[in-house]
């Protein structure tokens, strides 16, 4: 470089590096929280799909859910099998073997705050599960 000329100097550049390299270290629990978090809602967003396929199905059966979450599909109540994948377990839920515990031989009529269909234990790390209601609600419960 001949003189006058105007460049970065090597600590310069080191500079500039190390600081990248802090910020994307503080950014880093924030991305991992935002993945968790998606799955958390992607998890919730299938329940919900599912609880709208019982309804339908209990509307049509004299105000009884299925036998099994299998006969929604069986029934074509639900053609997504994805539905029953909670995508934060590295499992792939089917219909023959979802990622969700379902309570068979409920009603409509029964208490609307009784666990119709939630996580299995595990599904996000013991932290806790999404769990679908009778009255169709779905919430997070902490430590399932």
């Amino acid at each position: 470089m001949r003189s006058g000329e105007k460049g970065f100097t090597l600590s310069e550049l080191l500079l500039v590096f190390v600081i990248v390299l802090v910020c994307g270290a503080l950014l880093l629990p924030l991305i991992r929280y935002s993945q968790v978090r998606m799955d958390r809602i992607a998890c919730a967003n299938n329940l919900r799909e599912v609880g709208l396929a019982l309804y339908i199905y209990a509307r049509e059966h004299d105000s009884r859910f299925p036998d099994t979450l299998k006969e929604l599909y069986g029934s074509q109540y639900l053609a997504d099998a994805g539905l029953m994948d909670c995508p934060a377990t590295r499992a792939v839920g089917t219909p023959e073997d979802p990622d969700y515990i379902y309570t068979p031989g409920l009603t409509v009529r029964d208490a609307s705050m009784v666990a119709l269909v939630r996580d299995e234990p595990g599904n996000h790390g013991g932290k806790g599960g999404n769990v679908l209601y009778v009255n169709g609600e779905v919430a997070w419960i902490e430590g399932n």
